[in-house]
This record gives C-alpha cells, structure tokens and sequence, in this order.
C-alpha cells in the first residue's frame, strides 16, 4: 500500500512550502479549499503526478471532514504515514468586536477539523502505519498579542492536543507542534506590506521576519527518524522574537 503525507493548508503560505519540498522524497496529499490553486502547488511538486489532491473546505465542511477523508483513502486504497496540520484562519481583531461566526470560522479551521482528520487517520486501516503528527501552532499561543485573542486561544488548544496525544498515542505515533513567529506568507503580506507595521515587527525580531523555508527545515527534521526521540514538544521558532 502505497503511503502519503498529508498536508492541510496546501494550496499556500507555509503548507506550499512543505509540499513542494517534502514531494521530493514522498508523496504528498494536497488538502485545501481551492482546487486551482491546489493544482498549481502539485505541479510545482517533483513528479506531480505522484501526489493526491484533497479538496475540502476545512471550515464549511468541517462536518464532513472524517466521510470525505475516509473515503479518499478507500478509493485510492493508500494510507497516511504523517499529518501536517498547516490549515489556518486568523481576524484580528479586539474580543468585544468578535461575532460569533467567526470565532466558528476560526476554530473550525485550526483545531475541530485537525481532530476530525485525527479521527479518520486512527481508524483500524490506517493506524498501523501513521507515525508522525504534526501542528503548525503560532507564537502567539503562547505570547500575548492585542486583536489576537481567538486566533491565539485556538492555536493553544493545537499545543494542548499535543501534550495529551504524545501520551496517549505513544510509543507508535509522535506529536508535535512549531509554533512559527511573523513569517512572509499570503496571510500575513498585507499586514507586513504596511510600512509603519513592517518596520515595528523588524524591530521586535533579532533575526528579521521569517520566511516558509524556516518553518519547512523544522517540519522535515520532527518527520525524520533522526527526531525519533522527540515527542509533546512545541518548537517556537521566532527569530529570537520571544527572548523580548
């Protein structure tokens, strides 16, 4: 049986990235809401015609995430080695103008559609082969930030799935989490684009704004067996922006 990793979040930013570069040495599911956009990231993949799309919008069909998954993986009659949680949604703004549909759109994207992708992965067919968990978490789950507060709180239950889940799925399975700092993607190029916001993030980071390849080089190594001692950990990669 032929085995995958997959990747949420893929059609951009950091999941790209992953894609692109973890394609050279396995295959890759591609998982996000834009089938378009998915289909250009394959074809950036080495032998894109290895690699699987998943199209699925992890907050509008959040319900549907554990039926589609499985299905996917019936019909192609594969099985996933590894789960990269990149998929996220942020709004920023302060907790009083929150509404409701988006603390939805928020925590369906980031946390209650991973547990549904978690819930297909450990059926029966599959579980003896997954090995590897991982969360993209943020800084801000575990540092203040104003206008934040939703994005934050629920990247901070991502690491405290974490801690929970390397216990409980070990010693077969390993959990973890990177919580990245400001790192230049789609989501976040508007905001940094901002003259006077720019400046003021460049101050606040020894080592300048990140890029998706500084996240990637983590990602490979907690998936290779030279991590293979390695569990329950979340690895804040900043550029020095929690030593503040």
């Amino acid at each position: 049986m032929e085995e995958y990793i997959l990747i949420t979040g893929a059609s951009s930013g950091i999941g790209e990235a992953t894609a692109i570069e973890l394609s050279e040495e396995h295959r890759i599911i591609l998982s996000g809401r834009n089938i378009e956009k998915l289909k250009e990231v394959q074809n950036k993949c080495h032998c894109p015609q290895k690699h699987l799309l998943w199209r699925c919008d992890l907050d509008k069909d959040r319900l549907q995430v554990y039926t589609s998954l499985n299905s996917l993986l019936t019909e192609q009659e594969i099985s996933v080695k590894a789960f990269v949680h990149c998929a996220g949604m942020t709004k920023i703004l302060p907790i009083k103008n929150f509404q409701s549909q988006y603390v939805d759109q928020i925590f369906n994207t980031n946390v209650f559609s991973a547990i549904e992708v978690l819930r297909s992965l450990l059926r029966k067919n599959n579980r003896k082969y997954l090995k590897n968990i991982l969360f993209i978490s943020a800084l801000w789950s575990i540092r203040g930030d104003v206008g934040n507060s939703v994005y934050a709180a629920s990247k901070g239950a991502l690491n405290a799935l974490v801690y929970s889940l390397s216990q409980e799925l070990a010693p077969e399975i390993r959990v973890n989490a990177i919580s990245p700092g400001a790192v230049l993607t789609p989501m976040t190029i508007g905001l940094l684009e901002e003259e006077e916001f720019r400046t003021k993030i460049e101050k606040e980071y020894p080592l300048g704004i990140g890029r998706p390849t500084d996240i990637v080089n983590s990602i490979q190594f907690l998936l290779s067996e030279k991590a293979r001692w390695i569990t329950g950990q979340n690895y804040v990669i900043d550029g020095g922006r929690s030593t503040l």
